[in-house]
């Protein structure tokens, strides 16, 4: 690490503080203290936010260097304590030998008298005669010549053992302190940019990952820049105006207007980043094709230099550019993804849940096909409400009868009873209105010569939106539970899709930020910017008993739809900044 980069001043400052003897024997870390002290110390000088991050591991680090300056105090005291020892040892055989004390100092040589020494010599040699009373004499000597008596070393060595235990008591209570800390909420305690950042409207709201989207931003603009983090953070408040939300200039469309009025200067990283991406389509064909002729060229010479005709080569050539071309896109495509990063979306913590204005309904498009598969889906929705029981979230089956050749089928009233039952015991239990079905019926699809749900499941879905702005020529027969007004977003799943604690909240957050809104263009009727459309990594889950394939149980976790498990690279999304709906998501009705 860089110490010079993340504050050597305020480093040095807790070295000092940990490694003072009184502190060591009466202080345990406290992070109330250690907020006034990094607070009182930015009176003085503001710290950056890698400095204020780089506080724990210093922390770490400081303990650490403690305990192990202590544990090799300990180690020279215990071979202290053995020469001792051996020096008594000595001492108390004189008597069954010829030997006389100055002998046994000749033979052991210049001895290093040090407090752990002379306080076992004595221990050893105290309530003894002849030989042991000179040995004594000869230490009293000795340590008077060091500038100490020997009750004084007894003393101090004893002072000194507790001290070391206390000590490393405490460096080890502190190292588990530190490890239970929350940082997150320490660092919001003590950063300036983040103080200042919380006075636009929409800052304070988002989550902890989105915020620190925005001072990563801050961070990058300041290190290109020759203005600092909280001149980059005013300035970005500054152009937001009346938007409130910095982060349009921080990591949205309005960063380069900033870049412009900081004269920021992008890493070269960074710099390849933007031109690959202001490249599109064109920059990654050409590059394709490049690799592509690059690799062919190179065959090529090598079939010249073997002696071959040409016509052979160029046959050769000409097969060899598809499987060639694989390789290149295997390049092309390893290259892009390691150049362009996943972005994390940033969005609203919903620390109350989900209000009213942005009002979701989570819906699992599905097919009524036997008694056993309501029971199931019923089930699942009860899951998912029991995880995501959290703000203006609603839960609904959308359902459709099996395609048949007749309009009305034998079993058709016995599944749908079914399925409303399920809807209708689910709310008596848990006391709410929030659960649904919504059912179509069937009609004549000339096409395929039956009858059945318009459109499947992309027919629901159209449907449901058209249903929830007020539609009412829509072929949705019945309708159970109590359908909720001016629904905001809605959430679609699979009937086998799991959708993890919180989940839901995260989602409407992430789609309800400001960055994230769509803007159409009323011209092309097309998004432009934001995301009109949402959807998360889906993971296949963990194969229940016997069931699963290989490919399942090598690929399977169990996250099911999570925003927050992982930012995933996707070549196409990454380079373009566009996706294809795979059928589970979020999205605005409107």
């Amino acid at each position: 690490m860089r110490w010079r980069e993340y504050g050597t001043d305020t480093l040095c400052h807790l070295r000092a503080l940990f490694k003072s003897e009184a502190v060591g024997r009466n202080v345990v870390l406290d992070p109330a203290s250690l907020e006034g002290f990094v607070n009182a110390y930015q009176q003085v000088d503001v710290l950056t936010i890698g400095e204020l991050w780089a506080v724990a591991i210093s922390l770490r680090l400081v303990l650490i260097e403690n305990l192990r300056r202590i544990s090799h105090r300990i180690i020279a005291s215990r071979e202290d304590r053995a020469r001792a020892n051996a020096f008594a040892d000595e001492v108390l055989t004189l008597e069954q030998t010829d030997a006389s004390f100055p002998e046994i100092l000749s033979r052991l040589g210049q001895t290093n008298v040090t407090r752990a020494f002379a306080v076992q010599l004595i221990l050893r040699l105290r309530d003894h005669d002849g030989a042991a009373v000179q040995a004594l004499t000869w230490l009293d000597t000795k340590t008077r010549e060091l500038g100490y008596s020997t009750e004084t070393a007894v003393n101090e060595e004893h002072l000194r053992q507790a001290t070391a235990n206390v000590t490393v008591r405490n460096i080890i209570t502190s190292l588990r302190l530190v490890a239970d800390v929350n940082w997150e909420t320490w660092f919001d305690s003590v950063s300036h940019v983040d103080a200042l950042l919380r006075t636009t409207p929409s800052y304070g709201e988002m989550d902890f990952p989105s915020r620190t989207i925005y001072r990563t931003a801050v961070e990058e603009l300041a290190r290109g820049s020759a203005h600092s983090e909280i001149d980059v953070a005013t300035r970005a408040i500054e152009a937001s105006g009346d938007s409130g939300d910095c982060g349009y200039h921080l990591v949205g469309p309005g960063r380069a207007t900033l870049e412009a009025r900081l004269k920021f200067r992008p890493p070269v990283r960074q710099a390849m980043t933007r031109a690959l991406r202001g490249a599109g389509l064109a920059g990654y064909l050409g590059a394709l094709l490049v690799i592509t002729a690059a690799i062919l060229g190179v065959a090529a010479f090598v079939l010249a230099n073997l002696s071959l005709s040409a016509p052979l080569i160029v046959v050769v050539m000409l097969l060899a550019v598809i499987p060639v071309s694989d390789v290149a896109l295997a390049v092309v495509n390893f290259s892009i993804t390691r150049l362009i990063k996943a972005s994390t979306l940033p969005g609203f913590a919903l620390r109350n849940g989900v209000p009213a204005d942005l009002r979701t309904l989570v819906v699992i498009p599905t097919l009524l096909t036997s008694h056993e598969d309501i029971e199931e889906l019923v089930d699942r929705l009860e899951i998912h409400f029991l995880s995501n029981d959290d703000g203006e979230l609603y839960f609904a089956l959308l359902t459709d009868w099996l395609d048949s050749a007749t309009d009305h089928s034998p079993d058709d009233d016995a599944l749908l009873n079914a399925a409303l039952a399920g809807i209708h015991r689910m709310n008596v239990r848990h006391g709410t209105d929030r659960f649904l079905l919504l059912h179509r019926g069937r009609l004549w699809n000339e096409q395929q010569g039956k009858w059945m749900g318009w459109e499947r499941k992309r027919g629901k879905l159209h449907e449901l939106n058209r249903l929830l702005r007020g539609a009412e020529d829509t072929s949705f027969m019945v309708i159970g539970g109590r359908l909720p007004p001016a629904i905001k977003f809605v959430l679609t799943l699979d009937a086998d899709t799991k959708l993890p604690r919180d989940a839901a909240r995260r989602l409407v957050g992430k789609i309800a930020h400001p960055l994230n809104r769509p803007q159409i263009d009323e011209a092309s009727q097309t998004v432009t910017r934001g995301y009109g459309v949402m959807q998360p990594r889906v993971t296949p889950s963990l194969p229940v008993g016997h069931d699963g394939s290989s490919f399942q149980i090598v690929y399977s976790s169990t996250r099911g739809i999570d925003p927050y498990a992982f930012a995933i690279s996707d070549v196409y999304q990454d380079l373009f900044s566009e996706g294809f709906f795979a059928g589970k998501g979020i999205y605005d009705i409107d």
